[in-house]
């Protein structure tokens, strides 16, 4: 017995696969239907995620354009360079 318990467990490997879930249960064209109107469903709610997203970018496309032309936004304030020689 030069294989140990690798024959047993191909065996068992095997009869897992072949005992799972071969067939869809019901009628095809009911599931055709059911699985076209839950894409159509998961299709429409992508449209309306990207023109959210869209109108976003435009959004703050605009606000960034209406600051620049007011003059840039914030300004900041200059940092004073102290130097190394007051760290004694």
């Amino acid at each position: 017995m030069t294989r140990g318990n690798q024959r047993e467990l191909d065996r068992a490997r095997a009869a897992k696969k072949l005992s799972g879930p071969q067939k869809k249960e019901g009628d095809p064209l009911a599931r055709n239907a059911t699985d076209a109107a839950a894409l159509e469903q998961k299709r429409a709610a992508k449209a309306a995620k990207l023109a959210e997203a869209a109108a976003q970018e435009a959004d703050s496309k605009a606000r960034e354009e209406q600051r620049a032309a007011m003059g840039g936004g914030k300004k900041k304030k200059k940092k004073e360079d102290v130097g190394l020689d007051d760290l004694s």
